[in-house]
């Protein structure tokens, strides 16, 4: 479903017009509930909204600073302290701990390749680690990335495709549970009887999350190996 079409809908639903319902309004209450079906959407699958993100390391430089958006959804770190190694999962801390102050003798000490720890302070991330040089790709982190909000009703393209390579669309099948919902708040507010199919809103939506969530267990036959040659995070960026 397109911008225009979208807007159409949520107009039909809500027996309204362009001047009654206005762009800025519905805009405003979308981007509401996108974020609300989006939330429940990761419930059924974590991983949907997660985006890769590589970035180089730097000869003696621990402190890396990201977007607070990246910081703040933070959901894993991996770590290579060079080109012939495997990237480790760094384990996180809740704080900075004492004798990562300056001293790098310590951290070295403390802190191999094999099992490397980061914490967070301010907007950057804080490697504890081996001696660190420069790797291009050294560090590849995975965040999680919401779908993009509506900036406008006049677009032609589909809402389910990502507008950017860090940011998610929102999925075809809940096209029209948003335009319901949007309805139905409208109509909340407005002090206007909900119908029937409004109504049973939280039903659909629950029968749909289950449709959209990822296979049970049981019905996977055999794990297919990924190639060498393809590169599964070819969809992140580097930061």
């Amino acid at each position: 479903m397109t911008q225009v079409e979208y807007a159409q809908l949520v107009r039909e639903k809500t027996r309204q017009t362009t001047e009654s319902f206005t762009d800025a309004r519905i805009l405003l209450l979308s981007n509401l509930y996108i974020y609300e079906i989006a939330s429940q959407i990761q419930e059924y699958r974590p991983d949907i909204w997660n985006v890769p993100a590589y970035f180089d390391l730097l000869e003696g430089s621990r402190e890396y600073g990201f977007p607070s958006d990246v910081i703040n959804n933070l959901n894993s770190l991996e770590i290579r302290l060079a080109t012939d190694k495997k990237y480790e999962t760094a384990v996180g801390l809740k704080g900075r701990p004492r004798h990562a102050i300056g001293d790098e003798d310590e951290i070295v000490r403390r802190y191999k390749n094999e099992k490397p720890h980061y914490y967070l302070r301010r907007k950057a991330i804080y490697i504890l680690s081996d001696t660190i040089g420069n790797v291009e790709n050294g560090g590849l982190l995975i965040y999680n990335s919401f779908p993009a909000k509506l900036t406008s009703l006049e677009g032609l393209d589909d809402m389910s495709i990502d507008p950017t390579t860090t940011s998610h669309g929102f999925p075809q099948e809940f096209h029209e549970l948003l335009a319901r919902r949007v309805s139905i708040a409208y109509k909340n507010l407005e002090g206007i009887p909900l119908n029937e199919e409004e109504v049973n809103y939280k039903v659909d939506l629950e029968f749909q999350l289950q449709k959209f969530s990822s296979p049970a267990d049981d019905s996977i036959e055999e794990m297919i190996e990924t190639p060498d040659d393809v590169n599964i995070f070819g969809n992140g960026y580097a930061l």
